[in-house]
């Protein structure tokens, strides 16, 4: 079975630190959303399997789209695919978006799990992210949806942020505790070119990223999640009671996914595509039938690498027989090699010929990868 993503590319106010494309201008709202169905209905046959295991709808803001919007994609959606009964059907939104209205008009299209951008419960680390919503609204929000019957609901929550004292970060993860959810997606603070956070690092504005507090945060974090039980099934992603994110779990996978919509990227085990990240360069593309300009065909030492790379990040590890029946012979003997050589390192495990990072390795994630690439 396959993915579908759609991106969304409208929020009410740009975040300092965000280098997703988006935009607060609404200007061609219509014209986007019609694009976004043809390119729905155009590209469909990119997915050799038609049969959708998930949908991720993601953003920018997606909870900003009107039910009369929303009942269009999903119409195009279910007339060029066939939607898995246990398809997992995901739908960011911002605290501020979510309403009783909302969730009963979201509910109605099968959206049956909720990705929630809280990032922090403190209100002075919200203003200094420019985030929308307050912290009050972020606890009202969640409390809404578990009313309204959702089970299945991720936060998000940043570390690293300067003024995120010690205390203040174990606070905000009380909170999600107190808040009994399934899942937590968390993620260290990064400076982002071009950013407006980026700019008003360089400008003094705003202070430096200590990292060595970053990290301390991160600790904590995993002492946390194993004193919670909590499954680290991800580098920065925590699940229990087997709410998993089988969207991005896909991703980490290797499985095939259509992208749809400004910047979106699909992936059909051969190559790497993606659209233009401007609205107006989008639509111009789709009005064109246009969508193999950006297109990267991948060799199988790229493969191998992002493989790798990618199976170092989860709790599934990589498994040599995998890379044996994948890959051959040659990349199953050059990994077996620098297993051999690193049994000793604390970085990494080895069991039942699966590789994985130890609790340490996942701080050096993506340096033990490059380690392992072949170049």
């Amino acid at each position: 079975m396959s993915s579908l993503y759609i991106h969304i590319p409208y929020c009410k106010q740009k975040c300092h630190y965000c280098n997703f494309y988006s935009t607060a201008n609404f200007k061609n709202r219509n014209n986007l959303i019609n694009s976004i169905i043809r390119e729905i209905k155009y590209r469909s046959n990119y997915l050799i399997d038609k049969k959708l295991e998930s949908i991720y709808f993601g953003g920018g803001t997606p909870s900003i789209l009107s039910n009369g919007e929303l009942e269009k994609i999903f119409i195009e959606i279910r007339n060029q695919f066939k939607i898995d009964k246990d398809c997992e059907i995901t739908f960011e939104a911002n605290p501020d978006d979510i309403s009783i209205s909302k969730l009963d008009e979201i509910k109605e299209f099968g959206i049956n799990r909720l990705s929630i951008g809280i990032q922090s419960f403190d209100d002075d680390i919200l203003n200094k992210l420019n985030r929308v919503h307050n912290s009050k609204d972020a606890i009202k929000s969640i409390e809404l949806a578990k009313l309204k019957g959702y089970n299945n609901i991720s936060i998000d929550l940043i570390y690293g942020i300067p003024g995120l004292t010690m205390d203040k970060w174990i606070s905000n993860l009380e909170i999600f505790r107190q808040l009994n959810l399934p899942h937590l997606s968390s993620y260290f603070l990064t400076v982002e070119e071009k950013t407006a956070l980026d700019v008003l690092i360089r400008k003094g504005k705003y202070p430096k990223l200590n990292e060595k507090e970053g990290l301390a945060h991160y600790d904590y974090l995993q002492e946390f999640i194993l004193k919670n039980n909590y499954d680290q099934y991800e580098i920065s992603n925590f699940s229990r009671d087997g709410k998993i994110s089988r969207h991005n779990s896909n991703y980490w996978k290797n499985k095939p996914y259509l992208g749809i919509g400004p910047s979106a990227h699909s992936f059909n085990l051969n190559s790497r595509q993606w659209n233009k990240s401007s609205i107006i360069k989008y639509i111009e593309d789709v009005d064109k039938l246009n969508f193999d300009s950006d297109v990267e065909v991948l060799s199988e030492k790229d493969k191998f690498n992002e493989f790798i790379m990618l199976g170092l990040r989860t709790s599934f590890g990589i498994n040599l027989e995998e890379v044996k029946f994948r890959f051959g012979k040659k990349y199953f003997e050059y990994l077996s090699s620098y297993i051999n050589s690193s049994l000793n390192s604390e970085n990494l495990l080895f069991t039942n010929n699966i590789l994985k990072l130890s609790s340490k390795g996942k701080k050096h994630a993506d340096g033990i990868a490059s380690d392992l690439f072949i170049v």
